[in-house]
């Protein structure tokens, strides 16, 4: 509330890559995908990535940063080796695990509250030649966390990412009224790493998973997989959905309240309130991150969901209504809210989500 936002487009420069130290020196103003570029000739590839790759370092540094990898590495957040962060004072501070610490981890999941993150070095790793994804559905969520947990606690995936896709099948009378509703229907993609032109063989890899039904398999270069949802976005500009209201809400759930929250919050929500958007599941392990101020639930396993609608000016109120009501609900489910996008917290709100850490 009351508020600013900072424009960090000026400082976008990539400092230094040292291929040795395997380690990248850039600006906080550099989106993830400008680096991604740079970084895929030498061979290497940061450690986490985000769906959308236009986003700033600077900016998922300040949140987390969570993406496909991070139930092998933890967040963006959990990648940094040094910040130089501007304090409120306007002060220059470089910061890191050794120096200024508490600073550090102010920093990153500190949402700028406590200083703006102009500099950030982080690790690399070397990137593999090629990566074979394997998209599997499913028809009960069950089913889906089942297979999602295994593949966490076995690694044999690289990369897990997961949704929540509605198949509208007719009209029901709802409270006097026709209403559209449908089905739930949860496709998982898994992905594997692999050089030198040897791919896995698939009735190895998907050995004890369940799926409702295997659709595809495909074999894209680690770039091509990183830049993997460019078309989706490129499609949504060309559609309403770019230019209509995101108030986008995402929760971080303890992994034996999952199935209870999602299907509850599924079945109140009915599929047109998308808009175009989607809805993702973040099945990730519960052990990989040590940011501090990254409030999330205790626990082995974790799963992230996010409702990420594309509003028409119209339906803003009553969606963003019914996304209220989804965010309180988290609390009884013992999760927290991942602070990005949507967030229309009152002062107690804010004192609860951060508990014995507020002052």
């Amino acid at each position: 509330e009351d508020g600013i936002v900072l424009s960090s487009r000026g400082m976008n420069k990539i400092l230094k890559i040292d291929e040795a130290d395997m380690t990248a020196d850039v600006q906080a103003g550099v989106v993830w995908g400008d680096l991604v570029k740079e970084l895929d000739p030498l061979g290497l590839v940061p450690r986490v990535l985000t769906n959308n790759l236009g986003v700033t370092l600077g900016g998922t540094l300040s949140m987390a940063g969570l993406g496909v990898a991070s139930f092998r590495y933890g967040a963006q957040g959990d990648n940094v080796l040094e910040l130089e962060v501007v304090t409120a004072t306007g002060e220059i501070v470089v910061c890191s695990p050794e120096e200024n610490s508490e600073l550090f981890d102010l920093a990153r999941s500190g949402l700028g509250q406590f200083g703006v993150i102009t500099r950030a070095k982080i690790p690399l790793r070397k990137r593999a030649d090629e990566n074979r994804t394997y998209i599997l559905l499913y028809d009960d969520l069950r089913n889906v966390m089942t297979d999602a947990k295994r593949v966490m606690a076995d690694g044999r995936f690289d990369f897990i990412e997961s949704w929540c896709t509605p198949l509208p099948v007719g009209l029901k009378t709802d409270e006097g009224r026709r209403r559209v509703f449908g089905e739930w229907f949860f496709p998982l993609h898994v992905t594997k790493e692999f050089v030198d032109g040897k791919a896995p063989r698939d009735e190895e890899i998907l050995e004890g998973l369940s799926p409702y039904r295997k659709c595809h398999a495909e074999n894209r270069t680690a770039l091509e997989f990183a830049f993997r949802l460019e078309p989706v976005f490129e499609l949504w500009k060309r559609g309403p959905y770019w230019g209509a209201t995101h108030p986008w809400m995402e929760v971080v759930l303890p992994w034996d309240m999952t199935f209870f929250y999602v299907d509850t919050v599924l079945k109140k929500l009915p599929p047109p309130m998308l808009g175009g958007g989607h809805i993702l599941l973040w099945p990730c392990t519960g052990t990989t991150s040590n940011i501090p101020l990254f409030m999330r639930p205790k626990g082995e396993f974790l799963m992230g969901f996010g409702i990420l609608p594309g509003v028409p000016k119209e339906y803003v109120e009553p969606v963003l209504e019914a996304l209220d009501k989804a965010s309180d609900a988290v609390n009884m489910a013992n999760g927290k809210r991942y602070l990005s996008g949507y967030v229309n917290f009152t002062h107690e709100k804010w004192k609860q989500h951060f508990g014995e850490k507020w002052e």
